[in-house]
């Protein structure tokens, strides 16, 4: 387990600065969690959001209205449009919600991870780092995510604003570790192709000021 936090320890301490945005769409702030372990297989692709939406996904609804989301242990909720596709997963130590705009070209993902270890000064970053250039970067590793923004947010998250370099892409995490133990990392992040279109942008921004507990 140490070995795996060393790797995840290592991606994280690249997330520091925030992301240049694509015409100034950059999506506005939103809550983030702090630690640093390792997810040996990563819950979603490496690169750029797909061309096309996945089909093994479900849609949240049947429409474009807005419909909320409520993490399964009910440590975050958000509203997005119901027409996008919803993917799920899950491992020993961790889990993810992953939704797809319609068009594929834009994407936002919750990680939680728990590895009955409790995550100590600097781990927290370290490992959101790591999955930055392991999970979200176009090459699956470090040097093509370039972070312009990080900050801390008003209730104590970090947020990280980047893009990926050669993927023609850009986008923003969130991370936080959660409980009194700090045995539980919580990661959002929200990316989109360069070219996307302003409704998915507007939808991002909105499921991010909608973030809150349930």
């Amino acid at each position: 387990m140490k070995q795996y936090r060393m790797l995840f320890g290592f991606i994280a301490l690249m997330l520091a600065v925030s992301l240049a945005c694509n015409g100034g769409n950059t999506p506005v702030a939103a809550p983030t969690s702090t630690k640093a372990p390792s997810v040996p297989n990563p819950p979603s692709n490496n690169g750029n959001p797909p061309a096309n939406p996945p089909s093994n996904g479900n849609s949240v609804g049947n429409s474009s209205e807005l419909v909320t989301f409520t993490d399964k242990n009910d440590l975050m909720a958000f509203e997005l449009p119901g027409d996008w596709t919803y993917e799920n997963g899950s491992s020993d130590n961790y889990y993810y919600d992953t939704f797809t705009s319609p068009d594929g070209t834009a994407k936002m993902e919750s990680l939680v991870y728990n590895d009955g270890e409790p995550f100590v000064a600097g781990q927290n970053g370290k490992f959101a780092l790591g999955l930055l250039h392991n999970i979200y970067s176009n090459t699956g590793k470090e040097g093509d995510i370039r972070i312009s923004e990080d900050s801390i947010q008003s209730d104590g998250s970090e947020r990280l604003t980047w893009e990926s370099k050669s993927g023609g892409y850009s986008g923003v995490s969130f991370f936080e570790l959660r409980g009194s133990d700090n045995k539980t990392f919580l990661m959002l992040t929200a990316w989109w192709s360069n070219d996307t279109d302003q409704a998915n942008i507007d939808a991002i921004n909105a499921a991010i000021g909608s973030y809150r507990l349930p």
